[in-house]
């Protein structure tokens, strides 16, 4: 009688495994965690001062002579500015 007990159990816990191991072949694990090229792309921008790369929406802009220049922070838009607007 226990041995049928023992049996009977092993037996349901194994078509539990079973069931279980098909049902996550059907999720994607991934979707918590989004794949990097899903993400979106920032576009960055050069500090022509100290030669810096920095996300375009994060930069300080100055217009000069119809061009943009971007800076990382104000002390290089000062000495940019101070340089007349020359880059060295």
């Amino acid at each position: 009688m226990i041995i049928r007990l023992i049996f009977l159990f092993l037996l349901f816990y194994l078509v539990f495994l079973v069931v279980r191991f098909f049902q996550s072949l059907g999720h994607n694990v991934s979707r918590s965690n989004p794949r990097p090229d899903s993400l979106p792309k920032k576009t960055m921008v050069k500090d022509e001062v100290c030669n810096t790369y920095i996300p375009e929406d994060e930069a300080l802009k100055e217009n000069r002579d119809g061009r943009v220049y971007y800076f990382c922070s104000e002390d290089c838009r000062k000495k940019f500015l101070d340089s007349g607007g020359k880059i060295n």
